[in-house]
């Protein structure tokens, strides 16, 4: 065998010698001293947020102006994050402050939402500043940007993020169709 076999050898068991230790060792940007798995729990960015939901009325408390009317919201569909959901809204619907032919629907609201996801784990959310245009006898339109907020369960007890609410209302049959598009961070 040559010198240069030798030195060659030599190399590759100083080599195996030196990446045998006991000790692990990680590049700084990924040894941060946290456990992988909980790394892994948690939604680090928003991720789009979309649902549709039949919705009605359930209980309107009709309070004189110029206090607001008072009313619960009840629908189901799905939503993504969530799967089959249930809807709650309570909320206060102000009319405009004019004669009596401004038609019923039409006013501006605030409310709160809670989101009721398959597996029992609830999403909050909450508006300020709904508006509802009656166009005609069986159409109102009903719109209002939302945020989900902290105090849900599970998965969503810290949520963070926003949507927009779209609604199509039949007051003479007492349904909408309501489409919610956003985004939204929360611990998985």
């Amino acid at each position: 065998m040559s010198k240069l076999n030798y030195v060659f050898i030599l190399s590759l068991v100083l080599l195996f010698f030196t990446g045998c230790t006991e000790e692990e060792i990680l590049p700084k940007s990924l040894d941060t001293g946290d456990d992988i798995s909980l790394k892994n729990t948690k939604t680090k960015h928003f991720v789009p947020f979309k649902a549709t939901f039949e919705v009605y009325i359930d209980k309107v408390t009709h309070i004189p102006p110029p206090l607001p009317k008072e009313q619960n919201v009840i629908g189901n569909g799905n939503a993504t994050h969530l799967g089959k959901t249930e809807l709650f809204m309570e909320q206060k619907w102000w009319p405009p402050h004019a004669p009596p032919l401004i038609p019923p629907w039409t006013g501006t609201g605030i409310g709160e939402i809670t989101f009721t996801a398959a597996n029992g784990d609830i999403l909050l959310a909450e508006y300020n500043n709904a508006t509802g245009f009656h166009k005609t006898n069986n159409l109102v339109i009903l719109k209002f940007t939302g945020y989900f907020k902290n105090g849900g369960s599970g998965r969503f007890a810290n949520a963070q993020g926003s949507f927009e609410y779209y609604g199509e209302y039949n007051p003479m049959i007492n349904k909408a169709i309501a489409t919610l598009r956003g985004k939204i961070k929360y611990h998985k």
